[in-house]
């Protein structure tokens, strides 16, 4: 009896083994492969960076969505650059490649750009902004444009190019890979305009771009997208007369509307405003007088409308205000860090204080573009208190954001 059952278990354990070695190869089988076409298979592993052991550090702290404008996708944002070593690098190029495709740049950044863009705080004048010294850091403000709106990448990555200075004559040149980001979908946010007069406008959309602030330990950007506002009269003058009187300038005391339903969250008022074109500010600029006299509003969806520099005693809202869009909330003016009457305006995330969210992006409904203009140009339109109106090219824009430097008009 005991030899029968000895003789039943082992017969059992061989067939267990059996079992257990088709299980193996049968799994063995079906690694990688899809079942019945209704499994995925594995995902290839997307195309890794050059690694590189450099004492070089580049990162994006924030990200925010594209924007549409000239027929085109903008993608603007700061790349920080932080040298770590023992010695001066100088940036000479940035490119900009699809992480799926790292044969030819998307976009190159060459150093007449840099030059231009790359913030080094504290550094101004003579110094050749390109070169970040040992253990000190950078901000490069790219302005990413895809042509093709339909062809967008889903990530890039960025390839630098730089020289590391040994001595006043040896440099040795040296690439670097970094920073993978995906890209964002275009911003949905189309906005009213923030005055209600017709007619033609001077702006800005680039005259922030390299202004920081400090919130609880971070950095943050929230003039990111900020929009500077100058009425221009029909003989293209800012303004008549002596142009050292607010009063003189067509802009002061025009009326400043909410772009959108909201709510008002905050107000300054009661600060002096400045002599036009003077050097020197009515008030000292802090991060509590910046913005002159403001108004915030809460238009929904964690975003708050900040319109800067108005008239004191001009306001017409209160905070808690229920607001509508194109309602009256102040007059324009010349408070605050402010150099000539003109409305400042922006998005910016939620935030306890003023200038406290980053900025984000939005489109205006309408606008006609007339001429775009360099930095340059505008500063010395202000000061010959001229606008040339011939040459103008009439352009209808819907649902984009004034890029640049330019003329509009309102109809």
């Amino acid at each position: 009896m005991d030899a029968k059952r000895l003789n039943i278990k082992i017969k059992f354990m061989k067939y267990l083994l059996l079992l257990s070695y088709l299980l193996i190869i049968t799994s063995c089988k079906n690694i990688g492969e899809p079942k019945n076409g209704t499994e995925k298979p594995i995902k290839e592993i997307p195309p890794k960076l050059k690694e590189s052991t450099f004492p070089l550090a580049t990162n994006v702290s924030f990200l925010s969505n594209l924007i549409n404008a000239n027929n085109k996708n903008y993608l603007a944002y700061e790349l920080n650059i932080f040298n770590n070593f023992k010695t001066s690098i100088a940036l000479k190029k940035v490119e900009i490649f699809d992480l799926s495709s790292t044969e030819v740049p998307i976009a190159t950044f060459d150093s007449s750009y840099i030059n231009k863009n790359l913030e080094r705080p504290k550094l101004r004048g003579d110094n050749d902004l390109k070169i970040i010294s040992a253990n000190q850091f950078g901000v490069l403000n790219l302005n990413l444009k895809f042509k093709d709106v339909k062809n967008i990448p889903v990530k890039i990555f960025h390839r630098l190019h730089f020289n590391i200075n040994k001595s006043d004559e040896e440099s040795i040149a040296y690439t670097f890979e970094s920073t993978i980001l995906d890209i964002p979908n275009k911003i949905k946010l189309t906005l009213g305009l923030p005055f209600n007069k017709k007619g033609k406008w001077l702006y800005e959309a680039e005259g922030h771009k390299n202004s920081r602030f400090f919130l609880n330990g971070a950095v943050i950007y929230p003039q990111r997208f900020a929009l500077d506002w100058i009425f221009v009269n029909d003989d293209g003058k800012f303004a008549k007369n002596n142009i050292k009187q607010n009063k003189n300038w067509y802009s002061y005391g025009l009326e400043i509307v909410s772009v959108a339903d909201g709510v008002v969250v905050d107000i300054k008022d009661n600060i002096i405003e400045n002599e036009p074109l003077s050097e020197e500010m009515a008030v000292r600029i802090t991060s509590k007088t910046i913005s002159g006299n403001y108004v915030i509003i809460d238009i929904g969806n964690d975003l708050y409308a900040l319109y800067g520099h108005l008239i004191p005693n001009s306001l017409k809202v209160n905070i808690g205000d229920k607001i509508k869009k194109g309602q009256i909330i102040g007059l324009l003016g010349n408070s605050g860090n402010s150099d000539l009457p003109h409305l400042h305006f922006h998005i910016e995330s939620k935030s306890n204080v003023a200038m406290g969210g980053e900025g984000m992006p939005y489109h205006l409904k309408e606008f006609i573009q007339l001429k775009n203009y360099s930095q340059e140009e505008v500063s010395a339109l202000f000061y010959s208190n001229h606008v040339p109106l011939d040459s103008l090219c009439s352009v209808k824009k819907t649902n984009e954001f004034p890029v640049g430097f330019g003329l509009v008009e309102i109809k």
